[in-house]
């Protein structure tokens, strides 16, 4: 047997190899499908930071695994994203120079939080929301300014309304709203972007976009074509199982474009760009992925609804829901039980969000939650 090997098998090879260790082990993605698989403290379900269980579907796989061949080479910022640019503006009705790219959302976010300690000013925002810009701003000495959400959990645009200083340089609003998985309705969010874009900036994270099924919501991508103070976040983390190999996009007028590109400090790579064209692409995976989030949506409504245990109705893939009791407790609960729930979000420390698994893992949470907490 000869000891020389062809560069087509290395390739190969190599290949599925570095493949896997992108995609990750099983071992330490379980779920109530694998055969024989117990959830333990040690190695539980990881119902607690809204990851996709399904992962990268078959065809971004394939075309990251084509990507390596070319993964020694350096390549240009535009260049590896620019089919990707192209596929975006076609199915968002914007222009290639309306978007860009980075290693995750959150770095648009933290990118955005640089430039307002940078060039001055105060954030506005909600309260409870994600904090992935307004933590970064803060340890930055920039000042927040935060207006509770209104009696059903929602965003209240005539508070931020009342809440605006002419100091505020940013507004930073998060639809669907996370941990409260609540929309605001489509009209007046459109409004306030236009009416409030003419004082500040508008920024909006549409992280779970495409998840949201209801009619009275609808994306503010459009208006960044047309609105110079108005940009948007979007993320392959969720519904395209990219949250191990990282790319976040963002849309917004050329100046506002042009300005993150000059602040951000990181940058995407050719795997995650190649993987996200073949995954936005591929309409039937995300069709599956949002039916099975249904299914399994309803196993939890269903069982909230027989113990009468108040929730919020979720627009993504996830559920707050009432405990009663401090959410730590409910937490070490879970995981005694080998499930994983999200963490406190003050001010309601007596409410949990849990992530949709699949509707087996569902299934087993919904038996966990009986055994623990139904007197």
């Amino acid at each position: 047997m000869t000891e020389e090997i062809s560069r087509r098998d290395w390739i190969k090879g190599s290949s599925a190899l570095t493949l896997a260790m992108i995609v990750g082990s099983r071992a330490n993605a379980q779920d109530m499908t694998v055969p024989g698989f117990v959830p333990t403290a040690d190695n539980p379900l990881r119902l607690s930071s809204n990851e996709n269980p399904y992962g990268v579907s078959r065809a971004a796989r394939n075309a990251i695994t084509d990507a390596l061949q070319y993964s020694h080479l350096y390549s240009s910022r535009r260049e590896g994203e620019s089919k990707l640019a192209e596929l975006l503006a076609e199915i968002e009705g914007v222009g290639v120079n309306n978007i860009t790219f980075s290693g995750g959302s959150g770095e648009i976010l933290k990118t955005l939080g640089l430039i307002t300690a940078v060039e001055g000013g105060s954030v506005l925002t909600a309260d409870p929301t994600y904090h992935g810009l307004t933590r970064y701003a803060i340890n930055r000495n920039v000042n927040i300014l935060r207006v509770p959400v209104d009696d059903s959990m929602t965003i209240d645009l005539d508070l931020f309304r009342e809440a605006y200083t002419d100091d505020v340089s940013i507004i930073y609003l998060v639809n669907p709203n996370n941990p409260l998985p609540t929309i605001m309705e489509k009209n007046k969010l459109r409004d306030f972007c236009i009416e409030m874009s003419q004082k500040c900036l508008v920024f909006i994270d549409e992280a779970y976009h495409e998840f949201v099924e209801n009619p009275d919501y609808a994306s503010m991508v459009p208006l960044t074509a047309t609105h110079e103070n108005i940009v948007v976040a979007r993320t392959a983390s969720k519904i395209h199982g990219f949250a191990g190999i990282r790319l976040g996009i963002a849309y917004g007028s050329e100046k506002w474009i042009e300005k993150i590109n000059e602040y951000i400090t990181g940058s995407t790579n050719q795997l995650a760009t190649s993987g996200a064209l073949a995954s936005y692409r591929d309409i039937e995976t995300q069709d599956f992925v949002r039916r099975k989030n249904r299914e399994s949506k309803e196993i939890v409504y269903n069982l909230f609804d027989k113990h009468n245990v108040r929730h919020i109705k979720s627009n993504t893939n996830f559920i707050f829901f009432e405990t009663g009791i401090d959410v730590n407790e409910v937490r070490e609960r879970f995981q005694k039980q080998g499930i994983l729930v999200g963490r406190a979000f003050p001010p309601y420390l007596t409410w949990c969000r849990v992530s949709m698994g699949k509707p087996e893992d569902m299934e087993y949470f919904a038996k966990v939650y009986e055994k623990e907490f139904v007197t």
